[in-house]
């Protein structure tokens, strides 16, 4: 969840006689929703500012904390006044494509033969940052979208994560039964929130070879198997199944969210890969005992594959094309991709996200979570064979991406029909695309 930007504003390139890059990056950065500020502005220097100035000591680095419900709008305003930091970070590429759009992106095309990004990063993610040919954007960190569940819970009961529909909502039964809740959600801290569970029931219930011909345009939004998706996720919200309810969701914060998932109160979460960042802090500390399990998102419908995992760039990082300090900022993405030794270590200390990056199993280092390690190896997996689905974050337009979490939350309360609801992502699909504003979708399999 942290995101970093160096402010352009105001700042000069220096470059000694003997190649090495000088000047002041302002680094912008987003602290988590959970923890401390300090603790999270002490992790951020640490792996992400540090070992930079190390390598390149006559940088001077200069922080500043972000909330990551408002870095997104700040940039914009700051870029389209004709400033703006000199790395443009975004939450994922249907955010980034809209400032490629706009000129305000460098052409990388360069930097990528200098620092041998094409061998380095996982082809799929690399590819999404191209326009027209143009090296515009590259990823930070890459995800999916997962089933948690509380294991010590399931085991308590001697449940086992759901494999189908059937599955599922007899579970749910028995838990709501127990007076336990279903699934841990909540949107109080990140109104986006919504975004992942439209993500994971479109991708189960609709099915990714569906959304794939949406997102290419040869099937509307309002197709009758988006609107089952988008209905089946608004009842199970309305019976209590998610959250405790529509104006409990809506009230709660991420840190209550948490200990409810981790006390067992409630059993299951649907979110990212990204989570194992978090978990710590609630599995496992303060007195508490209980431990966690993942699984994919179970299939919820006929014809629907199992073992799918919806593909994401979960962050991506740009160069402001007014910059005035270039060669700092290139040099920032070219030691980023390269110093595989400071990502592992971060990812062993806080769960972080790994950039997109080749590697094998043994790279990974014996510190991180086998669960983690895991995960990511099934990530990888799918992206190979193609058994994957298709994230609003990365894979849909910027319209889309804003209104369909924004819209659902109107869905919940009762105040937007499912219908209506479809045809608003119709609209924003064909907006966007007018605009030339969806994301490449990307290539999977050998």
């Amino acid at each position: 969840m942290l995101l970093a930007a160096c402010s352009g504003s105001g700042t000069a390139t220096t470059q000694n006689s003997s190649g090495k890059v000088g000047g002041q990056l302002n680094l912008w950065y987003t602290l988590p929703t959970s923890g401390s500020s300090a603790e999270g502005a002490a992790i951020y220097k640490k792996y992400s500012v540090d070992p930079f100035t190390k390598l390149y000591p006559g940088v001077t680095v200069n922080l500043s904390p972000n909330n990551v419900n408002t870095i997104d709008a700040k940039i914009q305003t700051a870029l389209a006044a004709g400033g703006g930091p000199d790395l443009i970070p975004s939450s994922g590429p249907s955010n980034a494509v809209a400032f490629g759009a706009a000129g305000y992106l460098a052409n990388l095309n360069s930097a990528a033969t200098k620092y041998d990004w094409k061998s380095k990063i996982l082809p799929w993610a690399l590819d999404m940052g191209y326009n027209k040919g143009a090296l515009e954007t590259l990823p930070t960190s890459y995800e999916s979208v997962v089933l948690y569940y509380n294991k010590t819970l399931f085991a308590k009961n001697g449940w086992t994560p759901p494999t189908d529909r059937a599955s599922l909502e007899t579970l749910m039964s028995e838990m709501d039964a127990k007076g336990i809740t279903p699934f841990a959600a909540s949107n109080g801290s990140y109104q986006r929130n919504s975004g992942h569970y439209v993500t994971a029931f479109l991708n189960e219930v609709a099915g990714p070879s569906k959304v794939h011909d949406a997102l290419a345009g040869t099937i509307p939004w309002t197709d009758p198997v988006f609107e089952s998706a988008i209905s089946l996720l608004k009842t199970y919200f309305q019976d209590g199944d998610f959250g405790g309810g529509v104006k409990q969701y809506f009230s709660t914060q991420d840190p209550q969210m948490y200990a409810q998932f981790a006390s067992g109160k409630a059993g299951m979460y649907i979110s990212g890969s990204w989570e194992t960042y978090t978990f710590p802090s609630y599995f496992g500390a303060n007195g508490n005992k209980d431990d966690w399990g993942w699984v994919p998102l179970p299939p919820l419908a006929p014809g629907v594959p199992s073992n799918i995992y919806p593909l994401a760039v979960g962050g991506t990082m740009s160069v402001n094309a007014k910059s005035k300090n270039i060669p700092a900022a290139t040099a920032y993405l070219g030691w980023l991709f390269a110093d595989t030794k400071t990502m592992w270590q971060s990812a062993v200390a806080t769960g972080s996200e790994p950039l997109p990056i080749k590697f094998a199993p043994s790279d990974v280092p014996k510190g991180i979570d086998p669960r983690y390690a895991a995960m990511y190896k099934a990530i990888d997996d799918a992206s190979e064979k193609g058994t994957i689905g298709y994230a609003t974050w990365t894979s849909f337009g910027p319209k889309e991406d804003t209104y369909i979490p924004e819209a659902f939350d109107k869905v919940i309360n009762g105040s937007l029909s499912v219908a209506a609801y479809c045809a608003g992502i119709e609209a924003a699909y064909k907006a966007d695309k007018a605009a030339n504003l969806i994301p490449p979708l990307f290539k999977t399999g050998s």
